[in-house]
Formats: structure tokens, C-alpha cells, sequence
């Protein structure tokens, strides 16, 4: 039983095109897993600053406060 060039030929192609979609696939899940730790970056960066934007309003309730005492003594 020998192999027919048209056999081999559709060998070639089938494994070729594995080829290329396990490339393709593998491009994706890399790309993915960067954007993903993109966004993780960018999403500490905003509870940073939503801590930093509580600290901010606890201190202006603070001294809206000491401003009312400030007032009710005058």
C-alpha cells in the first residue's frame, strides 16, 4: 500500500493549517493574558485613588466641623 501524492498533499495542508491555528491561538491567549494584567495595573491605580479621595472627604467633614464650632462660638 503506497501513499498517494494527493494523500500526502492533504496531510500537509491539514497539519499546516493546525499549525497555524494553534499559533493563532496561542498569539490570542498571550495578548489576553497582557491586557488583562494591563488592566489590573490600571484598576490599582484606582482604588488608590479612591482611598485617597475618602481620606479627602473624612478630612473636609473634619473641618467643615471645627468650622460650625468656630462659628456657633462667635
Amino acid at each position: 500500500m503506497s501513499i498517494t501524492y494527493e494523500l500526502a498533499f492533504c496531510i500537509v495542508v491539514q497539519l499546516l493549517t493546525a499549525g497555524i491555528c494553534l499559533g493563532v491561538y496561542k498569539c490570542t491567549v498571550s495578548f489576553m493574558q497582557q491586557e488583562i494584567s494591563e488592566l489590573k495595573q490600571d484598576m490599582k491605580k484606582y482604588n488608590n485613588v479612591l482611598e485617597r479621595l475618602i481620606h479627602v472627604e473624612d478630612s473636609a467633614k473634619s473641618a467643615h466641623k471645627r468650622i460650625d464650632n468656630i462659628q456657633n462660638i462667635l
